[in-house]
């Protein structure tokens, strides 16, 4: 099946005529493939990716952009969350030495 240029590969018995090469290259492909279909599921899920609510080939970009940086945003976030607190702590409450002069009061 083709759509456009790209072919559809599917997951199933090699051919024969494959080199070990070209089973490990499609094994790999589907693998990745797989990898990737929960991320989507969550993009559709948690980021509002089913329903496309802006009009035509750029709303659809803008849509999946967004999708796709929330996503990203939100896993950063996730690695840091040790930064962003201490960076909260102090924002919030200053340093945490305060000066003789100040413990006078």
């Amino acid at each position: 099946q083709n759509v456009g240029d790209t072919k559809i590969l599917r997951p199933g018995r090699p051919k024969k005529s494959d080199s070990p090469y070209q089973r490990r290259i499609a094994r790999e492909r589907f693998r990745r493939r797989a990898g990737i279909e929960p991320i989507i599921g969550h993009l559709k899920q948690d980021h509002r990716l089913s329903r496309n609510y802006l009009k035509g080939v750029l709303g659809d970009a803008i849509n999946l952009f967004m999708a796709a940086a929330a996503f990203n945003f939100r896993k950063w976030i996730r690695k840091f969350e040790h930064f962003f607190a201490l960076f909260t702590l102090w924002l919030f409450f200053g340093t945490t030495t305060r000066q003789p002069s100040m413990m006078i009061l």
